[in-house]
């Protein structure tokens, strides 16, 4: 599922209404104005679907299914937790929607959990870390950064993340994973100097 693509396509489309609305919304005629905000309702019905259908489908990627072998089971946490930062970024980049990328990111920290009790652990967030997307880059980084895991290959990734300057929530996720783990560094320096 192209939920990413779809939510982008949305937001697109929500902007264009806004835009074509405004004179609409200037008039003086009801009807016209009825129309348009009846479109956008409408459009504003879609995002809500799409958005519930992604918690959905991410819900289901995460349900631990009994007896499956425990490979098929980390391989499926990592499915989840891939479509979970697109479908986290996708929310915040195309609609600024903060309170459902923060239900997403609950369920990226219960797939984290779940990883954590698996064999392989947390590190099993290492395979996403070639991933194509940027942003699945990030989160998995700031996963394995908050467990202090192969820094020394996460942290190139999310400096590179990071220094892009364009504003994505990938760049954000890098950002604050990077700043949190340097405080850590730091904090521990001075812990071993005492």
């Amino acid at each position: 599922m192209k939920i990413d693509r779809s939510i982008a396509q949305l937001a697109a489309k929500l902007d264009s209404w806004f835009e074509a609305s405004i004179p609409m919304f200037a008039s003086a005629d009801r009807t016209t104005q009825g129309r348009a905000i009846v479109r956008g309702v409408a459009i504003v019905k879609e995002l809500d679907q799409l958005k519930t259908d992604g918690l959905a489908a991410l819900k289901s990627l995460m349900a631990n299914y009994a007896p499956i072998p425990e490979g098929k089971r980390v391989a499926s946490l990592l499915r989840a937790f891939e479509f979970g930062a697109k479908l986290k970024a996708a929310l915040h980049d195309e609609l600024l929607d903060t309170d459902s990328g923060n239900k997403i990111v609950l369920l990226m920290n219960d797939i984290a959990a779940a990883l954590d009790a698996t064999a392989q652990g947390r590190s099993a967030l290492g395979e996403l870390l070639g991933h194509s997307d940027p942003r699945v880059r990030a989160s998995a980084g700031a996963y394995l950064l908050i467990k202090n895991l192969m820094s020394e290959r996460v942290v190139p990734i999310l400096r590179a993340i990071d220094e892009k300057s364009e504003g994505s929530s990938a760049e954000f996720t890098a950002h604050w994973a990077l700043l949190d783990w340097e405080l850590k560094q730091k904090a521990a320096i001075v812990d071993n100097t005492k």
